[in-house]
């Protein structure tokens, strides 16, 4: 049983890295970065799939970009973290427009999963974004009160603020104007605090 269970994972395996070959050929460069996302997801210690996501991502257009990043989580030695090149590569297809792909790798992070509360809310905050772009409101809200919590919980005020904002904007284009005040008034708070603490460590001459 376990033989065939290590079949089907190979097979599967190799099912997701011929599909983003073969996209990759098409010119197809963010479905086939998607498509080796997706693998990741199903087994994250495919050394096969990561080489392969990072050698599209490298040969997509967006190499200028992504390349810098790139060398620096190779000198932080986060060059082989799953999550991390997955999300990074996520956060670049959303920048490059390519919302509908970004949030298939983005959520394939989160499936792959992280110990790191803060990377977990960056690609929260991320896939509001991706969502929202791709007109599904019901889904980005949901995601931006995920980011709003993870702030709270890291202590993160500037994050929090953030995420008062765009939970704000987000209600108020819903019509839910209650909560899109509730929102916008935690964000004002949050800001005066900020900016008293700006002040305090910057006072003027």
């Amino acid at each position: 049983m376990a033989d065939l269970v290590s079949d089907d994972i190979a097979s599967c395996e190799m099912a997701y890295f011929r599909q983003g070959v073969a996209l990759q050929y098409l010119g197809r460069h963010a479905d086939a970065l998607a498509a080796f996302a997706s693998g990741l997801a199903q087994d994250p210690k495919s050394l096969q799939l990561l080489v392969g996501m990072v050698e599209a991502a490298m040969k997509s257009p967006m190499r200028d970009s992504l390349e810098p990043t790139y060398q620096q989580l190779q000198k932080m030695k986060l060059d082989k973290s799953p999550f991390v090149v997955v999300s990074v590569v996520g956060q670049e297809l959303l920048t490059a427009g390519h919302h509908g792909a970004s949030v298939v790798v983005l959520e394939a992070a989160l499936k792959i999963g992280t110990c790191s509360l803060k990377l977990r809310g960056s690609v929260f905050s991320a896939l509001s974004s991706a969502y929202w772009s791709l007109g599904n409101t019901e889904k980005s809200t949901g995601y931006m009160q995920q980011d709003l919590d993870v702030a709270k919980t890291l202590g993160d005020q500037t994050g929090e603020c953030r995420a008062h904002g765009n939970l704000g904007s987000a209600f108020f284009s819903k019509g839910n104007y209650r909560e899109a005040l509730t929102n916008h008034r935690h964000q004002l708070v949050l800001a005066m605090k900020l900016k008293d603490r700006e002040n305090e460590r910057n006072p003027e001459e």
